[in-house]
Parts: structure tokens; C-alpha cells; sequence
């Protein structure tokens, strides 16, 4: 991987020479888009010999040190690989990769544009916010409807649902090992969902950044879901309870928290005592563990005087009010 991203068009164009050197391609248009808070993306067309044009989506990492969420390519592209035409729930079509970083500095996939709103614009409107919940609860459940055969051989499989929830707990509360300041409202957090287990359910697949932003809906056909870098086999409820309490409007599960897991138990077949507010409070702090380790380390490396992006100052905030959001569910759960 080279010290220097070159995510641009003169770098698509030796890439597409090497992968596709038969069909003459030239990169007719090439802009960055937004990649969320970790990757870094942008939009190519190529126009080929034939006549024909394509359009890709190119999804790399930042340079090293910059992100705030680390992932990684190689298990994405074999994740995507494998769930292409095979699952319930439609994802994109993985096209080549840049496995090296050879062209573009890092590692890049090359995946196909699809034409498609994203859910989160859609549920901005005050008409529309019922069906957007609808099309957000359907596609969430056809997530966790994948049978995980299907998924990479080498994607990691709990062995039981009571180990892999000990573990959850047993890593929240070792969250502030790597930064100098212990953070006693996650050890009390820890204790409490110990001590307040909820009812099992079946491991499923999880999406990891379940949100309606990550959802595009077509004119026509099944919504698509993108940015699947954190997917894992885990309790479906962490997608539920990470999402509960996402800020970013409109939040489709707040505005209709009993609708919304009314129609996902329905979907799933899942009881009222699997599935339930209180549920969605527990793995609220269970669903946010991975990701909260990673913020709390972005914004120790800030405090140090080593910046990771803009993100990691905007983060700054967000992880101080998922603390907050910590202790107050905790003491709700301990009653």
C-alpha cells in the first residue's frame, strides 16, 4: 500500500487497462462522493470500444492514521463476493479489486452504481415516514433472513448465543484498556446486562451499521443494501438497538417504536418477549461496543495531538453522548 491515495480518474484508467486490457475502456467521468465516516468513495464511468457505458462505485481506505473506523477490504470484497445473487437481501455487484493498493495507493473495490434514493431521503418526508419504516423494518429482516451458509467460509461463527453475548459484555467492559482514562460507567454497564440477560434468540447476520442511509430504493424492484464493512454472524437485536437511538432524523424507529417492532416480529417470527423496547435498550449498548472502542480511540489520538480526519473531531461529541445515553439505559436496566 502506497503512502499517497490517488483515488482519480488517470489511476481508473490504468485499472481498467489491466483488468479489462480487450475491451478499450476509457473513463468518460470520474468524481469523489461522500463515503461516510471511514472509507473514502467515488463515481466512474467508463465508456467502452462497443459503444457501451458503465458507471462504478470505487470504495478505498484513507491514507493510514486518518480514518476513524477501521475495516477491512479483503474481508469486505470475499463478504460481497459471496452474498452477491445468493441472499435474500440485494447487494451490489462486485466488479474487480484492487487488492494490493497497486493503482490507487489502497486497497479499492470496484463495485457496479445502482440507481437508487437513499431510504433516509425518502423518510424525510412527513407523508412518507410510514412507508419508509416499512421498506427500512422489511429490509432489516431479510438481512437477518440469510442463511449463513451462505456467507464466507472464513467469516467467523460464534458457537453458542450465551458465549458470544459474555463475550459482547466481557469487551464493553474492557473498552478503556488502550486509553489512559478508566471509564467507570462502562465497567456499571458491563455489570448490569451480566446480571440482566435477555431471552435468546437464533445468531443471524448482521448488518453492523444498520441505518436507513445505508438502503437505496429503486423505482421499481428491492431496495439494495450498501456498506457492509462491520457485517458479522451475531444477535440480529444489536441492528435494532444500534439504530434505536442513530442521530440522524428522522428516526424511524423513534417516531413509531411499537409499529416498527410490531412489523419486525412479524417478519422474523420472533416473540414479543425476544423483541421488545427493553430488548432494543439492552442491545442498544451491546450493538454500539465495537464501534464506541473504536471512537473512544479515535478521541484519545485526538486529546494526544494526532488527528484523524475531521470525523474525529465531530465524534468528539457523539461519544460523549453515547456515554451519557450508557448510564442512562444501564440504570433503567438494573431497574
Amino acid at each position: 500500500m502506497s503512502d499517497s491515495i490517488h483515488l482519480d480518474g488517470p489511476s481508473l484508467q490504468k485499472f481498467i487497462d489491466r483488468v479489462e486490457p480487450d475491451r478499450g475502456g476509457e473513463v468518460a467521468a470520474f468524481r469523489p462522493i461522500s463515503g461516510g465516516y471511514s472509507r473514502l468513495s467515488a463515481l466512474g464511468t467508463i465508456r467502452w470500444r462497443d459503444g457501451a457505458e458503465e458507471t462504478f462505485v470505487l470504495r478505498s481506505d484513507p491514507p493510514p492514521d486518518t480514518g476513524v473506523f477501521d475495516s477491512d477490504r479483503d474481508t469486505e470484497w470475499r463478504f460481497l463476493q459471496a452474498m452477491s445473487g445468493k441472499a435474500p437481501v440485494r447487494t451490489v455487484l462486485p466488479r474487480w479489486y484492487d487488492e494490493t493498493g497497486e493503482f490507487f495507493g489502497s486497497k479499492c473495490i470496484v463495485v457496479d452504481f445502482f440507481q437508487g434514493r437513499p431510504l433516509a431521503e425518502l423518510g424525510k418526508s412527513p407523508d412518507e415516514i410510514d412507508r419508509a419504516r416499512v421498506i427500512f423494518v422489511d429490509t432489516v429482516a431479510t438481512i437477518h433472513a440469510t442463511a449463513l451458509d451462505v456467507l464466507p467460509a472464513a467469516m467467523e461463527r460464534p458457537t453458542d448465543w450465551a458465549s458470544y453475548i459474555d463475550d459482547l459484555v466481557e469487551h464493553l467492559r474492557t473498552l478503556d484498556a488502550a486509553v489512559p482514562d478508566s471509564n467507570p460507567a462502562l465497567h456499571y454497564a458491563a455489570a448490569k446486562l451480566k446480571a440482566n440477560r435477555q431471552v435468546e434468540v437464533p445468531l443471524t447476520l448482521v448488518h453492523g451499521d444498520c441505518q436507513p442511509a445505508n438502503v437505496l430504493v429503486p423505482e421499481s424492484g428491492a431496495p439494495l443494501v450498501i456498506d457492509w464493512e462491520f457485517a458479522r454472524v451475531g444477535d440480529p437485536r444489536e441492528d435494532l438497538g444500534y439504530y434505536s437511538r442513530l442521530p440522524v432524523p428522522p428516526n424511524l424507529y423513534e417516531t413509531g417504536p411499537d409499529a416498527f417492532l410490531a412489523r419486525y416480529r412479524e417478519r422474523t417470527g420472533l416473540s414479543e418477549e425476544q423483541v421488545n423496547p427493553q430488548t432494543v435498550e439492552y442491545f442498544f449498548l451491546l450493538g454500539m461496543a465495537r464501534l464506541l472502542g473504536q471512537m473512544l480511540h479515535s478521541a484519545e489520538s485526538l486529546a494526544q495531538g494526532h488527528p484523524r480526519g475531521v470525523m474525529a473531531t465531530y465524534l468528539l461529541n457523539g461519544t460523549s453522548a453515547t456515554m451519557r445515553r450508557f448510564f442512562d439505559i444501564t440504570r433503567r436496566i438494573a431497574g
